[in-house]
């Protein structure tokens, strides 16, 4: 791996650990908002292409996770265990962005967006910290 490589993937990752606290600020408040499962969306989608970037691959410009961890998968493919919450993030991307047509998300949707957010987030720094 290259310098501008790690440093470009540390520029991705400290970007989704930004998002990850922000969205940690909003699950503390009373009324969660849908705006947490957009930030968890986005929290896995940087992890991803900061792992791609970290292997000096190119991502794509998409916002699909199961497509970003097909290429991740190539790379490691222990990272198919964490398809099942790429799955579950990626609805969240279009959905919770533009009224009129944003749903009711109860807590525990929420909350489950969160939590596969951050089994993304910490199988991708484990994996990058053990290289």
């Amino acid at each position: 791996m290259g310098d501008n490589a790690k440093i470009l993937a540390t520029e991705w990752f400290n970007s989704a650990n930004s998002d990850f606290l922000y969205a940690e600020i909003g699950l503390k408040e009373d009324f969660i908002f849908p705006q947490v499962a957009f930030l968890s969306q986005q929290i896995a989608e940087k992890f991803l292409k900061g792992f791609l970037l970290f292997h000096s691959v190119q991502p794509s410009r998409i916002h699909d996770l199961p497509k970003l961890l097909d290429e991740c998968a190539k790379i490691q493919p222990e990272m198919e265990k964490l398809r099942d919450s790429c799955e579950l993030l990626t609805g969240f991307y279009i959905d919770t962005r533009y009224p009129p047509s944003i749903p009711d998300y109860t807590k525990n949707e929420i909350l489950e967006a969160f939590e596969s957010a951050k089994l993304i987030k910490k199988f991708i720094e484990s994996s990058v910290q053990s290289l």
